[in-house]
């Protein structure tokens, strides 16, 4: 994981995205790139009528949080860029242009301007993105150690994605993985095949000393997860994402905003690589 992209609207919830972001620049070694994207709400905001005032401030804001965390990632490079446009559209268009391995953002959850502004900006980045999106609510601080990671397995075919990126987290962080066996369906062929899939991730998980945790439920969909996450006092939940496509734009599935909005631990969203066409997969 050699570049991360953090989004930055210099919000708590953002410098506590950023915080967790050095977290993982530590573990992985990678170089961080601090974004922050000009808009009437981030001039709002900061209090300044003008781009000129704006960017003066952000410079400065962003070569203090240089100076506090360089120490903490060492021969890494932290760097900035300062965008204007759509949130969203200018954080997806860097990553792809930076060749970053994974996005860190806020999002502040359900409720008021606060969702409009954070909350849809990191719906539509983890709906969009083509790299993994960490997004980190405001309450979900740093002083707790990765030790727990849910990981959700159903019967699609692209569910077993994920588990890659979490096979990195764990090792990195010497955490253990409860996989979460998910039955969509009460056909015995459905239920065979989250059986078989779970089995597959435990011996894959099991052979680099990765220690599991295996749990089935008869239901799939958030409240389950969140639910369960809270059970095993989760640090990390890594699920695939659904999207819905509506006109031009692309949005994240209802069932990845809750998990997004309402998480009670940071969630890691992958995106389908082999753009499989089936239901959604966790």
């Amino acid at each position: 994981m050699n570049e991360i992209l953090v989004a930055v609207d210099f919000s708590d919830s953002s410098i506590n995205a950023l915080e967790h972001a050095v977290g993982v620049a530590e573990r992985f070694e990678s170089n961080l790139l601090l974004v922050w994207v000009e808009t009437k709400n981030s001039l709002r905001n900061l209090e300044v009528k003008n781009s000129t005032q704006a960017h003066k401030i952000v410079k400065k804001k962003f070569e203090d949080i240089i100076e506090k965390y360089k120490p903490n990632i060492g021969k890494q490079e932290i760097e900035y860029q300062l965008k204007k446009g759509v949130t969203y559209k200018e954080i997806v268009a860097l990553s792809l242009i930076n060749d970053v391995d994974l996005i860190v953002t806020g999002v502040h959850g359900n409720h008021g301007f606060r969702r409009f502004f954070m909350g849809d900006n990191a719906n539509h980045i983890v709906a969009e993105a083509k790299c993994p999106v960490l997004t980190i609510g405001l309450h979900r601080t740093t002083g707790r150690a990765l030790e727990n990671i849910v990981l959700p397995i159903d019967s699609t075919l692209d569910t077993r994605q994920k588990v890659g990126i979490a096979t990195r987290f764990a090792r990195s962080f010497g955490a253990q993985i409860h996989i979460l066996g998910l039955y969509s369906s009460g056909v015995k062929s459905l239920r065979m095949r989250v059986e078989s899939y779970v089995n597959q991730v435990d011996k894959h998980l099991k052979k680099v000393g990765v220690k599991t945790v295996i749990h089935y439920s008869n239901k799939n969909d958030a409240r389950t997860i969140l639910n369960y996450t809270k059970k095993v006092d989760a640090n990390l939940l890594i699920t695939m994402i659904e999207t819905e496509s509506k006109t031009s734009d692309i949005w994240l599935g209802s069932q990845g905003q809750q998990l997004v909005n309402q998480s009670p631990v940071p969630v890691m969203s992958i995106a389908n690589r082999m753009l499989i066409k089936s239901a959604p997969g966790l």
